[in-house]
């Protein structure tokens, strides 16, 4: 009975840390919400506890344990046990053995996002580059385990390279790069990549830099990685990592301090240039290399992208980063950016589909966003909104992504920010417009 009731009453005096495992915990609930009685307040608190109870961590520890070293297992389903003392994430499973790929509409829709954004940053005189940071078990198969077999070798990193290059997309292919130097550039117990790894990149944002190839350094075990975290939440190893002995010379000029944070601010005054880097948790690590080589950087972690922030930054280059399993997120939601004018007089064919069109509210950048009919739309095929009046006509190009996340998209949602400025004003019908065996077909005519 004692050891039964030590998990509840030991939370009067063990709080509980998971911050380490990487994820989002129940909090106490309220017995009330919004002024209601909670209904679901019993299930919540059986959430809490089962979050929080005393010693929770140091058993998941025991288990990990005993399922990593007895039956080569892992004790967490979100981290896999490799050979060599490798740790992979498991949501890079589909990607590693070829499955579940996306269509060919999603991945065309991934290259046209990028496209738009692209042409955007160049008719501004600006250089764009888009890097896709690999999983790390595409790098080390030889470390995965060997029940892992690979249905085929092509997979949304292979598919997006390819229509990148029929998009001429500023790019690099990283995968390649990290295997032709044969540098171990991947920390073996998280899953991200370390400073080796970051230093190849400077090559490729076209200006000069401080090469890192042959600087002295170090190999120190001081880094904690997030996968081990999330094995084992009580333990203490250390990862190794590359600490060069150069120093970085910038400074950090925002109110947020870490590169961690959503966004950070930097300076080097010895520096030209400036950078607006849309980045994720692989960019942490970037940011002391990328931040040394620029006058100033603004690095952000924000999604939607705002494509405004290349304008107010005053930006030389803009890049995005984006880990490979997070490659659909590129037609999750529209970038925040003001749609892109096109030659009018389509010759259209009115048909009776279910394309829809909602229209958001905004002084400035108005949103038009909706599904088109997959009946009326190839696989590579873009999505036109026409403004028509008495007296004028506008037509603009979509992204091929909703305005806010719903359910996943196949490549049949659009969104559009319309940036009233460049329109006369007046009453608009709205026509979504789509290509399909070389005809266009409009979905019918809605007021606005």
């Amino acid at each position: 009975f004692c050891l039964l009731c030590l998990p509840s009453l030991g939370m009067l005096f063990f709080k509980t840390d998971v911050s380490v495992e990487q994820r989002q915990v129940q909090i106490f609930p309220s017995i009330k919400t919004g002024g209601k009685l909670n209904v679901k307040f019993f299930d919540q608190l059986n959430d809490y506890f089962s979050d929080n109870f005393a010693f929770r961590q140091n058993l998941i520890e025991a288990d990990a344990i005993i399922k990593k070293n007895v039956f080569r297992q892992s004790g967490n389903e979100k981290v896999i046990v490799g050979s060599k003392g490798y740790l992979f994430f498991s949501e890079t499973l589909d990607d590693y053995l070829g499955q579940n790929t996306l269509s060919k509409r999603e991945i065309y829709s991934c290259g046209r996002v990028l496209s738009l954004l692209q042409e955007n940053v160049e008719q501004n005189n600006r250089q764009f580059l888009f890097v896709i940071a690999p999983n790390k078990n595409s790098l080390y198969p030889e470390y995965m385990p060997k029940r892992y077999i690979k249905t085929s070798e092509q997979n949304n990193y292979s598919l997006l390279q390819a229509e990148m290059k029929k998009e001429n997309i500023n790019t690099v292919d990283l995968k390649k790069m990290f295997i032709d130097s044969g540098k171990e550039v991947y920390h073996k117990l998280d899953s991200h990549w370390n400073n080796q790894g970051c230093n190849a990149i400077l090559n490729y944002l076209g200006k000069d830099h401080y090469d890192y190839i042959n600087e002295r350094h170090t190999i120190k075990k001081n880094f904690s990685g997030d996968l081990y975290g999330m094995l084992f939440p009580k333990g203490n190893k250390k990862d190794t990592n590359v600490i060069y002995n150069k120093k970085s010379s910038y400074k950090v000029t925002s109110n947020n301090k870490k590169v961690t944070d959503i966004s950070i601010e930097t300076e080097s005054k010895d520096k030209k240039e400036s950078i607006v880097m849309y980045r994720d948790s692989f960019g942490n690590a970037l940011i002391p290399f990328v931040a040394d080589e620029f006058h100033n950087g603004y690095f952000t972690k924000a999604v939607p992208y705002n494509w405004n922030l290349q304008n107010e930054k005053k930006a030389d280059k803009v890049v995005i980063e984006l880990v490979e399993r997070h490659i659909h997120s590129l037609i999750e939601e529209a970038p925040y950016m003001a749609a892109p004018l096109r030659a009018g007089n389509l010759n259209t064919m009115e048909v009776n589909s279910n394309t829809t069109a909602e229209i958001g509210d905004d002084e400035e950048y108005v949103p038009i966003s909706g599904k088109v009919d997959s009946k009326y739309i190839d696989d590579d095929s873009k999505i036109y909104v026409r403004l028509k009046s008495k007296d004028n006509e506008y037509t603009y190009e979509a992204f091929p992504a909703p305005i806010d996340v719903t359910s996943k998209n196949e490549g049949y949602d659009y969104g559009m920010y319309l940036d009233t400025s460049q329109v006369e004003a007046g009453t608009y019908d709205i026509d979504v417009i789509t290509q399909k065996d070389n005809k266009y077909y409009s979905s019918g005519v809605k007021t606005s």
